[in-house]
């Protein structure tokens, strides 16, 4: 089993369970050949207006997308390399139960203050105090966190009262707010009160928002600074919902950057614009394993997967657009990078499939079509059915099995109906198998899943035993770096082989930039923007 680490492990994305749309293309740096620009403006799409901005009020994506110009982190995660640099924090620690971070000496705020350790335990702690109703608490900062400062040393330390699985990877991705914003949080809902490279100076809600440079920054992840050549001086976000639409802007130059998937895709890359690409989840297959249902027998779920081609059906399922998947953690950065399916699924081959059944009493009538002691194989597959490529995905599914001897009833709806089904506790036993998109960066999010309750005391939605996955799983949460990855990967595996859970499409959202690039990373962080000539 191959895998990468963070050999120090920082950052984390909260969870969202979603089914996710088909995304596109492969990646390339993001970089431009061409001259850098001087105090030019950044302008990019920006798909949903966020409303209020304070980054640790609001889960939102858009929020999200905006305050990566405005705020800093306090340790940069390379999503390529899954290494961990520097940023507000120049060294790290961390234990099962505690992270500890030597915060770097001379960062400034935008209000001219300077940033303290008191002031990034401050913002922990805030998130943590469930009174504020941050929507981070539980995710960037765990429940029960709390956090001292050591001004002396510049230190602050986080500590659980139980080990944390990526707590220094959660809380090194809080946005670090400056204390002004700590004491009155709906001051910083129209401004930016953080240490980010841009400021905002202009909201104007459903439209744009304007943020200028700022002076003396230069604590950036690749050592950026208000001086280095291509850093815009103005980045302009501008609301451009429509696909369509951004584009059009963009192939103008109006736009500098922008989101593209589905049928624009193929203009603006027939353009050579470089892209940066964003991996997610477009196919993990879940079985339901209660008692009553046919899914609950290993030896069906083995030869489900024989029998269909998982190179064909993510071909299908991303419009051509996607790769096969190698772990359930698909969202960058990653906690750790590794492969749980290679070697732990059986090949595409129908005849084994159907040998399998056999040899498990599933045989086959006059008309092709299997049972055992009297009950058929009947099976339901509840899937997202709101998009044209995984309508078709479902029916080469249904084919597959189909010709394998099962009656196959494919079920499709938007998200909430599927997720209605899957996790309201209604009727745990109405559906045999999901494609459904579970959105992480760790492998610790996935326990609740595959332990536990099922739906509704709890979310084990396929009612999932297995004392092996189960084993590693709480070995892993006791551990750092490697050796949790080691333990994370061997758990994600039990998972595989026993054809629990299949991961077997990613698809690529891609990011595509005129005249302009990233330094590092896939995300729009101020300090990484560029302008060329």
């Amino acid at each position: 089993m191959k895998h990468r680490f963070y050999p120090t492990l920082a950052a984390a994305a909260g969870l969202t369970l979603v089914l996710s749309a088909c995304g596109s293309g492969g990646t390339s740096s993001g970089t431009s050949g061409g001259e850098p620009a001087t105090d030019g403006t950044f302008r990019f799409a920006l798909q949903a207006d966020p409303g209020a901005l304070n980054p640790i009020m609001s889960a939102a994506s858009a929020t999200a997308e905006l305050s990566r110009l405005a705020y800093d982190y306090l340790v940069y995660q390379d999503p390529d390399t899954s290494e961990v640099g520097p940023w507000l924090a120049e060294k790290w620690e961390e234990t099962p139960t505690s992270a500890s971070f030597t915060i770097r000496d001379g960062v400034t705020c935008t209000d001219g203050s300077t940033l303290t350790s008191q002031t990034v335990a401050d913002n922990i702690n805030f998130v943590a105090n469930p009174d504020n109703g941050s929507q981070l608490r539980g995710s960037s900062v765990p429940t029960g966190a709390t956090a001292t400062a050591d001004a002396a040393a510049r230190t602050v330390t986080v500590t659980t009262p139980a080990p944390s699985p990526f707590l220094l990877l959660n809380v090194g991705r809080l946005p670090i707010l400056c204390e002004a914003g700590l004491k009155d949080p709906t001051a910083s809902n129209k401004k930016s009160l953080g240490t980010g490279m841009f400021e905002v100076t202009e909201v104007a809600a459903n439209d744009h928002y304007t943020f200028q440079r700022r002076e003396g920054y230069n604590w950036g992840p690749d050592d950026t600074t208000s001086d280095t050549p291509g850093v815009p001086k103005t980045v302009i976000a501008a609301m451009s919902p429509n696909v369509s639409t951004a584009a059009n802007q963009l192939l103008s130059g109006e736009l500098n950057a922008a989101p593209i998937a589905g049928p624009d895709k193929d203009r603006v890359a027939a353009a050579n614009l470089d892209s940066v690409g964003r991996p997610l989840p477009s196919g993990q297959m879940y079985f339901n394993q209660i008692a009553s249902n046919p899914t609950s027998d290993p030896a069906v779920r083995k030869a489900l997967i024989q029998a269909v081609n998982l190179d064909d059906l993510t071909q299908v399922i991303t419009a051509g657009h996607g790769v096969r998947a190698t772990s359930l953690v698909a969202v960058e950065p990653r906690a750790c990078v590794y492969d749980s399916v290679a070697g732990n699924i059986p090949d595409f081959d129908l005849t084994a499939a159907k040998a399998t059944l056999d040899a498990a009493g599933w045989t086959a009538g006059s008309d092709g079509k299997r049972s055992k002691d009297g009950k058929p194989l009947n099976l339901r597959l509840v899937y997202d059915g709101t998009d044209d490529p995984r309508n078709a995905a479902a029916e080469l599914a249904q084919s597959a099995w189909s010709e394998l001897g099962a009656n196959v009833e494919v079920i499709g709806g938007d998200s909430n109906k599927i997720i209605d089904v899957i996790l309201s506790g209604k009727d745990n036993s109405a559906w045999d198998i999901a494609w459904v998109q579970i959105n992480s960066s760790l492998p610790s999010t996935f326990t609740a899943y595959f332990t536990g309750p099922v739906p509704a005391a709890g979310k084990n939605f396929g009612s999932t035993s297995n004392p092996a996955y189960e084993a590693a799983a709480t070995k892993a949460s006791g551990l750092t770096g490697s050796d949790a990855c080691d333990a994370w990967a061997d758990a994600e595996s039990e998972l595989t082989k026993t054809i629990s859970a299949v991961p077997f499409s990613d698809s690529v959202m891609n990011v595509y930039f005129n005249k302009a690039g990233l330094s590092f990373g896939k995300s729009l962080n101020g300090s990484a923007l560029r302008l060329y000539q």
